[in-house]
């Protein structure tokens, strides 16, 4: 099985219980005999627990002894033969499936195919906002007065690589010139020149003061946000153009039961970008708590391996960065480009 299609399997498992909510509500086609049902491959990680998982042993002695706890097994073992059934059948002819983590993938007819979403340009937009994030990261960061040795030698080695990428942007040649929009170009400037000024002033004098903080802020909060826009437009379009190759190779009635898995990061869940495109595009209304709206949409929050705490520490991180940044804390408490793709999605999809 190719990596594709185990990732694809992988975010299909994930996504059942939250389609299985979906479609238990709906009329479903006929499932077919358990005995006839293929197992799930020993490959796809475990589902998270939904209020129909079991969390007892189904074979306990008390369940054979008592007849409720018997039939309550059973229950959990039908149920469980059901989501098999469930999943077997997305990703084929009957219920096509798109899925949306940055790579848009297609699980259709026993097929897997995969578009890249995220160009070029993308990224280099985001780099280039990332300098000035990371210098504020890094006072917010630093416990104390004075600076430790080891942000001191992050602030030198951010100031390394500026002259570099200058010089890139001034190479008519080189990819960070042609993956930025000219209009973008003083601006993309500005951002490294703004952020070099400072960390040489903190390197030489120490912690700034409120007010030449708040000069700097002033000075690369609007290139930030018209970056911001840029990314997102530039986002938008490469999923809709995708998007429009795959429904042209679908025919009308297959293309009305596609169901949508997007797996988005916690903090920027709330308005994401692709998650707004795919509820415009197939009238869904805007998801809700949790799964409390979720039709032929599905959103996933990729946790990965962090604990509670540190799940916090980017919570509080991210508030301060977003209030002495872009002076709003619940800015990077949703999709940052949120709002840039609502603007634009009236364009793309009027």
């Amino acid at each position: 099985m190719s990596s594709a299609s185990v990732v694809a399997r992988h975010l299909l498992l994930a996504a059942l219980l939250g389609l299985c909510s979906v479609a238990c509500q709906t009329a479903a086609p006929a499932v077919a005999a358990v005995s006839a049902i293929a197992p799930v491959s020993p490959e796809a990680p475990a589902a998270r627990t939904s209020s129909h998982d079991s969390k007892e042993p189904s074979g306990s002695s008390d369940a054979e002894q008592d007849p409720l706890k018997a039939l309550n097994a059973l229950f959990h073992q039908q149920y469980a033969s059901a989501r098999a059934a469930y999943v077997a059948r997305l990703g084929t002819g009957e219920r096509p499936v798109l899925l949306m983590d940055g790579t848009l993938t297609l699980s259709w007819q026993g097929k897997t195919t995969r578009y890249p979403v995220f160009t070029s340009r993308y990224h280099t937009l985001k780099a280039l906002s990332h300098v000035p994030f990371s210098v504020y990261a890094g006072l917010l960061g630093n416990v104390g007065p004075e600076f430790s040795e080891e942000t001191k030698e992050r602030f030198r080695n951010t100031r390394e690589l500026i002259p570099a990428v200058l010089a890139a942007l001034d190479d008519p040649a080189s990819t960070t010139r042609r993956d930025v929009p000219p209009e973008l170009l003083d601006g993309a400037r500005t951002l490294l020149r703004e952020s070099d000024t400072l960390l040489a002033e903190c390197l030489s004098r120490g912690r700034p003061t409120p007010e030449r903080l708040s000069r700097f802020v002033q000075a690369v909060r609007p290139v930030l946000i018209a970056h911001v826009r840029a990314a997102a437009r530039d986002e938008l379009d490469q999923l809709h153009q995708h998007v429009r190759t795959i429904r042209s190779t679908m025919p009308p009635a297959q293309w009305e039961r596609v169901v949508v898995v997007i797996s988005v990061v916690r903090q920027a869940r709330a308005r994401e970008g692709s998650l707004q495109y795919f509820e415009r595009l197939l009238g869904e209304p805007p998801t809700g708590e949790g799964a409390s709206r979720e039709g032929r949409i599905v959103v996933l929050e990729a946790f990965g391996s962090r604990e509670p705490l540190e799940v916090m520490g980017v919570h509080e991180l991210d508030r301060d960065s977003a209030a002495g940044l872009l002076g709003d804390p619940l800015l990077l408490q949703s999709d940052l480009l949120a709002p840039y793709a609502a603007e634009y999605l009236k364009q793309l999809l009027p």
